[in-house]
């Protein structure tokens, strides 16, 4: 089924917010990001690589001249760049560091709600009632599973948590705008390069600290290769079969499925919120594909 893409995308991601903590969380986020997009892109030529060397290959670019132009195509793609892996995830960075994950992801995921508001103004989907609960379902299922009764409130991590969402909203639907123009791993890798190339200036420009320790490379491994490397083809083809909204709502498993990654990998017991969370988040799915 369709829905099963975003649900392991979701899975992949859940990683982020425990090995941020674990290996990353006072590295510099622009130069975080920046290597992230940097092993993610080198993973997946090396995928598309070995594929041509075995006589495969993994989709081509095609334009349409009849709708949109080149030059809207690529600006749609930088756009969606920008908005989404670079900003969006330097923004929801910065709040993990300064709210502590729980807060962050809970807010942060109001991009469900941001992802619907941007395909609806853009007319390019319209939601249905169904649509709309289980969204409000998915998101109370991440607010169930994710809060805890301590919470570091600070007004410039509350606000990069609610750009994040903003943005990865936008994104979203930025993505969907290029369905019949370039196939995912394609847009994937060019999204990338173009974080790398964006985040990199930016980085030394705000005079980020820029030391390679053993800790950072083993943080933006693990949530590039497979966070973008696989995530990001992942979610673009997702977008693409069942559109940016539904799309949305799966991906709020990825927060849930935090809980149980980080409690892992700190040895805690899991909590029974997080089994109430996750039976919400499903609900919301389920109720989002009827």
């Amino acid at each position: 089924m369709d829905i099963t893409v975003p649900v392991i995308a979701s899975l992949l991601w859940s990683l982020n917010p425990a090995v941020i903590s674990k290996w990353a969380r006072n590295s510099p986020p622009l130069l975080f990001t920046s290597i992230r997009a940097l092993l993610a892109a080198s993973f997946l030529l090396v995928v598309i690589a070995l594929l041509r060397t075995a006589g495969l290959t993994l989709g081509t670019v095609a334009y349409n001249a009849n709708s949109l132009n080149n030059t809207t195509v690529i600006l749609l793609i930088v756009l969606s760049a920008i908005t989404g892996p670079a900003v969006g995830d330097a923004f929801y960075v910065k709040a993990i560091q300064k709210l502590g994950g729980s807060l962050a992801v809970v807010l942060s995921y109001t991009y469900i709600f941001f992802t619907g508001l941007f395909a609806l103004i853009l007319h390019i989907e319209y939601p249905t009632t169904w649509m709309i609960l289980g969204g409000v379902l998915a998101f109370t299922g991440v607010v169930v599973a994710v809060s805890s009764n301590s919470f570091t409130f600070r007004i410039t991590g509350i606000a990069y948590a609610l750009l994040a969402g903003v943005n990865w909203g936008l994104a979203t639907v930025l993505i969907r705008l290029v369905r019949d123009y370039v196939d995912p791993v394609t847009l994937s890798i060019i999204r990338l390069a173009i974080v790398f190339l964006v985040m990199i200036p930016l980085s030394i420009l705000f005079r980020e600290a820029h030391r390679l320790s053993r800790d950072l490379l083993i943080a933006t491994s693990i949530t590039g290769i497979l966070g973008w490397g696989v995530g990001m083809v992942l979610f673009i083809y997702s977008i693409y079969r069942i559109g940016p909204s539904l799309t949305a709502i799966a991906t709020a498993l990825t927060p849930v499925l935090s809980q149980v990654t980080t409690r892992i990998i700190a040895s805690e017991r899991i909590s029974p919120r997080v089994f109430l969370g996750s039976f919400l988040v499903m609900l919301g799915i389920i109720s989002a594909s009827l």
